[in-house]
């Protein structure tokens, strides 16, 4: 199956889907905007190595960007975490429609960081999910030192950034990259954050 094939069947499980994935506004944009914005960002992604890097994707919901990026970047290894069982249910059936090698996990991100998966992922990614300074208190502890977090944000990227001054320090973030590095406009708006070490931590 081609890429546009598995976008296309993936569209269509979103629609065809009786829990209500994405509002009627969200889903009249699929084509033209979510998707798009999605695959812009697996493409942004770093990776094509020997060993492939392992990404989660917090609060996945449908799956926009986890399941887009796992379709794009078979070179990257794909976890995706959702607390809500609904959309656990599908994000489990639809990967397995369309052939996907995904990790689904349920649970919420705060609690899941502190068991089994802290300090395992080289990539986070986040889509439209909190604040960024919550986002950075949620994301941070699922990186290895060196990993990078993905934030893709909205409008007001700018005051996001400048209110998470505190949890930059406080959870170890070094800003790498922001919207205003890509002024065309082509990729989304990402926050890209990199974890690095604590005085007194790993």
């Amino acid at each position: 199956m081609s890429l546009d094939d598995a976008l296309a069947a993936y569209a269509h499980a979103l629609r065809s889907s009786p829990h209500n994935l994405m509002s009627p506004r969200g889903l009249s944009e699929l084509e033209e905007r979510h998707l798009p914005e999605c695959l812009a960002l697996a493409r942004s992604l770093p990776g094509g190595g020997p060993e492939h890097p392992r990404l989660l994707d917090i609060g996945s919901g449908g799956g926009l960007p986890g399941i887009v990026i796992a379709l794009a970047r078979p070179d990257i290894e794909v976890h995706l975490l959702e607390s809500r069982a609904k959309k656990v249910d599908f994000l489990v059936e639809t990967a397995s429609a369309l052939g996907l090698p995904v990790t689904v996990h349920h649970g919420r991100a705060e609690e899941l960081a502190t068991r089994e998966l802290g300090a395992t992922f080289d990539l986070v990614t986040a889509r439209a999910v909190a604040p960024l300074h919550r986002l950075l208190e949620w994301a941070m502890p699922f990186l290895v030192v060196g990993g990078l977090l993905y934030a893709v944000k909205g409008e007001r990227w700018e005051e996001e950034v400048d209110e998470a001054a505190n949890a930059f320090r406080r959870c170890g973030g070094s800003l790498v990259a922001t919207p205003s590095s890509n002024p065309t406009g082509v990729a989304p708006r990402s926050v890209i954050v990199r974890r690095i070490p604590q005085s007194g931590g790993p």
